[in-house]
């Protein structure tokens, strides 16, 4: 029979589950980056000009080996929509990057993508970010999400343009 306790060591909280009579410890999960979740581009604070029926929606999940980042865009004209996709940490190295146009390539032609992303964390409130081809800076600038968690904003690097996003 296994159950489940709530134990406290000198102030921390660990989950357990009694097996057999015994008590066993496990550390508490590491706690989520602000960045995590859904969010959803608002055109309006951001100051952005997009076509009528337009949504940007990123997400970022959290996986053993860094997170998922998924960006789904709808309603542009080149097609009913798009993606761009990615495994992270934020540890300065160069991750690929995957997009329907870039999957579509790789599979007519069998080649790798030539987009990467890479990021640092400045505090846990603000990333760094550098976007790439074939090895050459194309994107740099921020993501910072508010102290209240509820607004992420992404700056570039030479731009007057901010993206606002509101947490789903």
């Amino acid at each position: 029979m296994r159950r489940t306790a709530v134990l406290v060591f000198a102030g921390s909280w660990f989950v357990g589950s009694w097996l057999a009579g015994s008590a066993i410890a496990q550390p508490p999960a590491a706690a989520q980056p602000r960045i995590a979740g859904v969010w959803k581009l608002n055109a309006g604070k951001s100051g952005a000009t997009v076509p009528p029926g337009y949504v940007e929606i990123r997400q970022y999940a959290m996986r053993p080996d860094g997170y998922l980042v998924g960006l789904l865009i709808q309603g542009v004209p080149a097609g009913p929509y798009h993606y761009l996709q990615f495994t992270a940490k934020s540890d300065g190295k160069d991750y690929p990057e995957y997009s329907d146009q870039i999957v579509s390539d790789m599979i007519a032609r069998g080649t790798p993508t030539i987009r990467t992303y890479a990021e640092t964390l400045d505090d846990e409130f603000t990333t760094d970010w550098t976007d790439k081809v074939n090895g050459r800076v194309t994107g740099h600038g921020k993501k910072i999400v508010s102290q209240d968690g509820k607004t992420l904003t992404i700056t570039v690097d030479g731009s007057t343009q901010l993206r606002i996003y509101d947490r789903q």
